[in-house]
Parts: C-alpha cells; sequence; structure tokens
C-alpha cells in the first residue's frame, strides 16, 4: 500500500528528478520510490570506521604518504 508523504527537497534536485521522470516516460513517485529503495537496500557504513575517518582527517593536519593518499582517492566511499 502506497502512502503520501512531505517533505523539504532542494529545488534544483526535484527539477532533476521531474526531467529523468520525463525521460523515462514514468511518474516521479515511482522514480523517488525506485531511488530511495536503492539507498536503503546498501549496507550503512560502520560507525567505528566513520568515527576513525573523522579523527583522522578532522582532528589534525592530514599526514599520510602519498600511496595513502592515491588509496583514498582510489576508493568509493559509497562501498564503506
Amino acid at each position: 500500500m502506497k502512502q503520501k508523504v512531505g517533505t523539504l527537497i532542494e529545488e534544483e534536485v526535484i527539477r532533476l528528478a521531474k526531467r529523468r521522470a520525463l525521460e523515462e516516460s514514468r511518474p516521479l513517485s515511482d522514480l523517488i520510490q525506485d531511488a530511495l529503495v536503492a539507498y536503503l537496500s546498501k549496507k550503512a557504513p560502520d560507525p567505528k570506521r566513520r568515527e576513525a575517518a573523522y579523527r583522522l582527517f578532522c582532528e589534525q593536519p592530514i599526514r599520510i604518504t602519498k600511496d595513502q593518499l592515491n588509496q583514498i582517492l582510489d576508493e568509493d566511499a559509497w562501498d564503506l
């Protein structure tokens, strides 16, 4: 069963979503639902890894080697 929800979304995001829905010839609500399902199906980031990243990057100047920097740049943050 579908349920109506109210929320605030940036104007530009809505504009892009409406354009995509039109390109795909489907309702905006279906596009938003599919996007939420895809987002929610991903594994949530580990809080300990998130805290370690915060300490490394936000609490002190970054002191990493060039190899470490390249590894970070090559890593997909959404897979963490």
